[in-house]
C-alpha cells in the first residue's frame, strides 16, 4: 500500500457494558458524506462490497485513539462486511489506563467510530487497483475497494452513519500497584473506578 491514508469518522450511537468490547459501524454503505478531499469539499459514497476480504485480517487490525499508532488501545475481534448498514466491527479494548479512559469516554458519548483506510492496491504493481474508486462527477466520489489500515476512536465525527453501537465491559476491574509509592491514593482511585463501573452495570444490566 503506497497511497496516503484517509480518515472518515462518525457519531456515537449507544453504549451498554458487559465485556470490554465495542461494536461499531466502521463506514456506512450508500450514504452520502460531504468531506474535505485534497483542499476541496466533495460528496463521497462507500459502495456495498467495498470491504470484501477484510475479515481475513481480523486480529491484525489495531484500534487507536485519534488515529495515533503510538496510542493503541485494542484490536479487532470480528468483521461483517456484508451487513446491510455498512462494515460492522467488534473490537476489544485493552485493560490499560488509556483503555479504561476510552471505555469511559465512549460511554459518555464523547468518542466516535473512525476508519483509517486507503484505496485497495494490486500487490504486484503496488498501484491502485483499477475501479477501486470512481468519480461519478467532478465532486462525487464512489469508493469500491478499500483497505482498512486501522480503526480510530476520535472525538471529531465526519461521516454520518459510522457509529459506535455498543460498549461492553466484562469482569471486575483488577489493578496491581507495582511501585507501591502511593498505596492510599491507588486504593482510593481503585474504589472510585469500582464504584463507577458498578453504577454503569446497574444502569445497563438491569433485569
Amino acid at each position: 500500500m503506497t497511497s496516503e491514508l484517509e480518515y472518515r469518522s462518525a457519531e456515537l450511537a449507544g453504549v451498554s457494558f458487559p465485556q470490554r468490547t465495542i461494536d461499531l459501524i466502521v463506514m456506512p454503505y450508500e450514504t452520502e458524506a460531504h468531506v474535505p478531499y485534497r483542499g476541496r469539499m466533495i460528496t463521497e459514497v462507500c459502495s456495498r462490497g467495498a470491504w470484501a476480504g477484510v475479515e481475513a485480517r481480523t486480529g491484525r487490525i489495531r484500534v487507536n485513539r485519534d488515529h495515533d499508532i503510538r496510542r493503541t488501545v485494542g484490536r479487532s475481534m470480528a468483521f461483517d462486511p456484508n451487513a446491510a448498514d455498512g462494515l460492522i466491527a467488534t473490537v476489544r479494548i485493552s485493560r490499560t489506563e488509556l483503555g479504561e479512559e476510552t471505555l469511559a469516554l465512549a460511554d459518555d458519548g464523547v468518542l466516535d467510530a473512525s476508519a483509517g483506510f486507503a484505496l485497495m492496491h494490486d500487490p504486484r504493481t503496488r498501484k491502485v487497483r483499477p475501479g477501486a474508486e470512481t468519480w461519478e462527477t467532478r465532486n462525487r466520489r464512489r469508493l469500491n475497494a478499500l483497505y482498512l489500515d486501522h480503526i480510530g476512536l476520535t472525538p471529531e465525527p465526519a461521516y454520518d452513519g459510522a457509529q459506535v453501537l455498543a460498549v461492553r465491559q466484562g469482569d471486575a476491574l483488577a489493578q496491581d500497584d507495582e511501585d507501591g509509592a502511593q498505596p492510599n491514593l491507588t486504593a482510593m482511585k481503585l474504589r472510585e473506578l469500582q464504584a463507577l463501573y458498578a453504577a454503569i452495570d446497574a444502569r445497563y444490566l438491569r433485569p
